[in-house]
């Protein structure tokens, strides 16, 4: 029979050798998610659609007091434009949600995302008023 400070041990080398073994095989993989994940950087251009999307739902609920049967429609109309399939769409989203600091970074990037768009309207809206002539 052996001791349980053998036994302890054995355990802490198999341990040792399963860890070493993960760092290798961590440090051999490629960078970035899976192939059947979305980029981050296109996943975040994607997602701020559909915030978009989500957005205007909930406007349309809200402000115009419809029920909106049509928030289908819009998401087919998105990954069609974009070319995603929902199902990437949605195993990206599992993938990065699966750490909730990746995905808070990623949400701080189409914050971003959304605010230079918002500040290139507004710039664009205001050189096309001050492009009109007054009589």
């Amino acid at each position: 029979m052996s001791s349980p400070h053998f036994r302890h041990g054995r355990f802490l080398r198999e341990a040792s050798r399963s860890l070493a073994l993960a760092l290798v095989l961590s440090a051999c993989a490629p960078e970035g998610p899976p192939a059947d994940v979305l980029p981050r950087e296109r996943f975040v251009q994607v997602l701020a659609e559909a915030q978009l999307i989500e957005a205007r739902v909930n406007r349309e609920g809200a402000v115009e007091h419809r029920s909106n049967g049509k928030v289908d429609v819009y998401y087919a109309e998105l990954f069609k434009r974009e070319g995603v399939a929902e199902e990437d769409f949605r195993r990206s989203f599992d993938h990065y949600a699966q750490d909730p600091a990746v995905l808070k970074d990623i949400y701080g990037d189409v914050i971003a995302l959304l605010n230079r768009r918002k500040d290139e309207a507004a710039d664009a809206r205001t050189d096309s008023l001050s492009s009109v002539r007054r009589p």
